[in-house]
Protein backbone atom coordinates (compact mmCIF):
# COMPACT_ATOMS: atom_id res chain seq x y z
CA UNK A 1 0.00 0.00 0.00
CA UNK A 2 0.88 3.79 -0.93
CA UNK A 3 1.31 5.98 1.85
CA UNK A 4 1.14 9.76 1.23
CA UNK A 5 4.71 10.48 1.38
CA UNK A 6 5.73 7.86 -1.58
CA UNK A 7 2.47 8.76 -3.90
CA UNK A 8 4.22 11.17 -6.39
CA UNK A 9 6.68 8.33 -7.11
CA UNK A 10 4.83 5.39 -6.77
CA UNK A 11 2.12 7.09 -9.50
CA UNK A 12 5.63 7.73 -11.79
CA UNK A 13 6.80 4.38 -11.40
CA UNK A 14 3.02 3.08 -12.59
CA UNK A 15 2.72 5.44 -15.12
CA UNK A 16 6.15 3.99 -16.89
CA UNK A 17 3.80 0.52 -16.91
CA UNK A 18 1.23 2.46 -19.55
CA UNK A 19 2.55 2.22 -22.83
CA UNK A 20 1.17 4.62 -25.09
CA UNK A 21 2.06 5.91 -28.76
CA UNK A 22 4.19 9.34 -28.88
CA UNK A 23 2.95 12.25 -30.85
CA UNK A 24 4.28 14.90 -31.99
CA UNK A 25 1.45 18.27 -31.28
CA UNK A 26 2.01 21.24 -33.42
CA UNK A 27 0.08 24.58 -33.50
CA UNK A 28 1.12 27.79 -35.03
CA UNK A 29 1.06 28.94 -38.67
CA UNK A 30 4.35 30.90 -40.90
CA UNK A 31 7.75 30.92 -39.33
CA UNK A 32 5.50 30.91 -35.56
CA UNK A 33 4.99 26.77 -35.64
CA UNK A 34 6.00 25.23 -32.48
CA UNK A 35 5.75 22.07 -31.34
CA UNK A 36 6.54 19.23 -28.43
CA UNK A 37 6.46 15.81 -28.36
CA UNK A 38 3.78 14.10 -26.32
CA UNK A 39 2.39 10.87 -24.90
CA UNK A 40 -0.21 12.45 -22.59
CA UNK A 41 -2.79 12.54 -25.73
CA UNK A 42 -5.86 10.16 -25.89
CA UNK A 43 -9.57 10.47 -27.47
CA UNK A 44 -12.60 11.63 -25.64
CA UNK A 45 -15.50 10.98 -27.82
CA UNK A 46 -15.92 9.62 -31.44
CA UNK A 47 -19.10 11.54 -31.94
CA UNK A 48 -18.00 14.32 -32.74
CA UNK A 49 -14.06 13.09 -33.00
CA UNK A 50 -12.34 14.98 -30.01
CA UNK A 51 -9.22 14.48 -28.25
CA UNK A 52 -7.31 15.48 -25.33
CA UNK A 53 -3.75 16.84 -25.20
CA UNK A 54 -1.89 17.43 -21.56
CA UNK A 55 0.44 20.38 -21.58
CA UNK A 56 2.59 21.43 -19.57
CA UNK A 57 2.08 25.54 -18.63
CA UNK A 58 6.11 26.04 -18.55
CA UNK A 59 6.31 24.33 -22.49
CA UNK A 60 7.28 27.12 -24.60
CA UNK A 61 4.00 25.60 -26.94
CA UNK A 62 1.53 26.23 -24.15
CA UNK A 63 0.99 29.92 -24.59
CA UNK A 64 1.23 29.50 -28.82
CA UNK A 65 -1.75 26.59 -28.20
CA UNK A 66 -4.08 28.85 -25.92
CA UNK A 67 -3.57 31.68 -28.70
CA UNK A 68 -4.17 29.71 -31.82
CA UNK A 69 -6.96 27.33 -30.16
CA UNK A 70 -6.23 24.98 -32.88
CA UNK A 71 -3.46 21.82 -33.04
CA UNK A 72 -2.36 19.34 -35.05
CA UNK A 73 -1.69 15.80 -33.26
CA UNK A 74 0.94 13.59 -35.42
CA UNK A 75 0.78 10.18 -34.54
CA UNK A 76 4.39 8.79 -34.70
CA UNK A 77 5.86 5.99 -36.37
CA UNK A 78 8.64 3.58 -35.80
CA UNK A 79 10.94 5.88 -38.57
CA UNK A 80 10.29 9.06 -36.36
CA UNK A 81 12.79 7.94 -33.33
CA UNK A 82 14.95 10.85 -34.15
CA UNK A 83 12.27 13.45 -33.89
CA UNK A 84 11.26 12.64 -30.61
CA UNK A 85 14.50 14.07 -29.15
CA UNK A 86 14.58 16.92 -30.83
CA UNK A 87 11.02 18.13 -29.95
CA UNK A 88 11.90 16.64 -26.29
CA UNK A 89 13.67 19.53 -26.31
CA UNK A 90 17.10 18.70 -28.83
CA UNK A 91 16.50 21.73 -30.55
CA UNK A 92 14.28 25.09 -29.80
CA UNK A 93 11.40 27.36 -31.82
CA UNK A 94 11.52 27.08 -36.11
CA UNK A 95 14.97 24.67 -35.90
CA UNK A 96 12.79 21.60 -34.59
CA UNK A 97 10.19 21.14 -37.65
CA UNK A 98 14.09 21.45 -39.97
CA UNK A 99 13.98 17.48 -39.57
CA UNK A 100 11.38 15.30 -40.88
CA UNK A 101 8.72 16.22 -43.71
CA UNK A 102 6.67 19.06 -42.20
CA UNK A 103 4.03 20.54 -44.42
CA UNK A 104 1.66 23.31 -44.05
CA UNK A 105 -2.18 22.34 -43.43
CA UNK A 106 -4.42 24.09 -45.69
CA UNK A 107 -4.73 26.64 -42.40
CA UNK A 108 -1.20 27.19 -42.20
CA UNK A 109 -0.52 24.47 -39.80
CA UNK A 110 2.72 22.05 -38.95
CA UNK A 111 1.53 18.34 -40.18
CA UNK A 112 4.21 15.87 -40.44
CA UNK A 113 3.67 13.85 -43.68
CA UNK A 114 4.27 10.83 -43.02
CA UNK A 115 2.74 10.76 -39.67
CA UNK A 116 0.77 7.30 -38.90
CA UNK A 117 -2.28 9.48 -38.43
CA UNK A 118 -2.36 13.87 -38.89
CA UNK A 119 -5.58 15.16 -36.85
CA UNK A 120 -6.15 18.48 -37.06
CA UNK A 121 -8.23 20.41 -34.26
CA UNK A 122 -9.92 23.47 -33.31
CA UNK A 123 -9.63 23.80 -29.91
CA UNK A 124 -12.96 23.78 -27.68
CA UNK A 125 -12.27 23.61 -24.14
CA UNK A 126 -9.69 24.27 -21.98
CA UNK A 127 -9.35 22.80 -18.24
CA UNK A 128 -6.11 23.86 -15.75
CA UNK A 129 -4.91 20.80 -14.02
CA UNK A 130 -1.98 21.60 -11.70
CA UNK A 131 0.87 22.74 -13.81
CA UNK A 132 -0.78 21.39 -17.15
CA UNK A 133 -3.60 22.40 -19.15
CA UNK A 134 -5.78 20.54 -20.83
CA UNK A 135 -6.58 21.36 -24.15
CA UNK A 136 -9.87 19.59 -25.72
CA UNK A 137 -10.28 19.73 -29.71
CA UNK A 138 -12.78 18.58 -31.72
CA UNK A 139 -11.27 16.85 -35.12
CA UNK A 140 -11.26 18.95 -38.02
CA UNK A 141 -9.67 16.86 -40.58
CA UNK A 142 -7.73 13.66 -40.70
CA UNK A 143 -4.16 12.10 -43.10
CA UNK A 144 -4.06 8.18 -42.05
CA UNK A 145 -1.17 6.90 -43.71
CA UNK A 146 -1.75 3.34 -45.20
CA UNK A 147 1.17 1.63 -41.94
CA UNK A 148 0.34 1.11 -39.11
CA UNK A 149 3.41 0.90 -37.00
CA UNK A 150 2.90 3.05 -34.04
CA UNK A 151 6.09 4.15 -31.96
CA UNK A 152 5.44 3.74 -28.48
CA UNK A 153 6.59 4.67 -25.46
CA UNK A 154 6.88 2.57 -22.06
CA UNK A 155 8.93 2.38 -19.17
CA UNK A 156 11.21 5.21 -20.11
CA UNK A 157 12.47 3.79 -23.99
CA UNK A 158 11.07 3.78 -27.14
CA UNK A 159 8.95 0.24 -28.19
CA UNK A 160 7.07 -1.47 -31.23
CA UNK A 161 3.29 -2.41 -31.51
CA UNK A 162 3.87 -5.69 -33.31
CA UNK A 163 0.31 -7.42 -34.18
CA UNK A 164 -0.19 -10.80 -32.64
Amino acid sequence: MTSSNTLPEDFKQAMRRLATTIAIVTTGTGEHWSGMAATAVTSVTSDPPTLLVAVNRTASMSPVLQAEQRFCVNLLAERHCDLVKIFSGGKKGFERFETGGWVASEDGLPVLSDAVASLICTTQMTLGVATHTLFIGQVQSIVNHPDIDPLIWVDGTFASASRL
